[in-house]
């Protein structure tokens, strides 16, 4: 009876702690969340206007062939970016999209911004997180 007791006690901090984890990831915002998806809503000449000025950089920068392919980048309010890119299923599609992700990095850094950003492939699919 004494080591059931014992067995439950020491139970006791796992099973608050797990409780605890469930309920903080629960009532995390949503805007926090990395979509699995590129968002299908949202303001698409903002986010076209956002793509072209990277592009701009990156020609101004030499990174030409690395932001060409960006078509829309969302930037939400916690300082996350989502890219959306022409980048399809090929081999290297994610050194690509670490490449995009880099070149924003800078982008965002000359702004006197810290971004971090998720590249999503031609299907929506994320690629890599940075």
């Amino acid at each position: 009876m004494i080591i059931r007791r014992a067995g439950t006690l020491m139970a006791l901090p796992v099973l608050t702690a797990c409780l605890l984890a469930t309920a903080c990831t629960s009532e995390a915002s949503k805007e926090s969340a990395i979509p699995e998806e590129f968002p299908a809503t949202g303001d698409s000449a903002d986010m076209e206007s956002s793509a072209k000025a990277l592009r701009d950089y990156g020609k101004a920068h030499h990174l030409a062939q690395v932001t060409e392919d960006v078509e829309r980048i969302q930037e939400r309010a916690d300082g996350h970016a989502l890219i959306s890119t022409d980048i399809g299923a090929e081999d290297g599609a994610v050194g690509k999209a670490e490449k995009v992700a880099a070149a924003y990095r800078a982008y965002a850094k000359s702004k006197g911004d810290t971004a971090s950003v998720t590249v999503y492939n031609v299907y929506g699919d994320p690629l890599t997180t940075r």
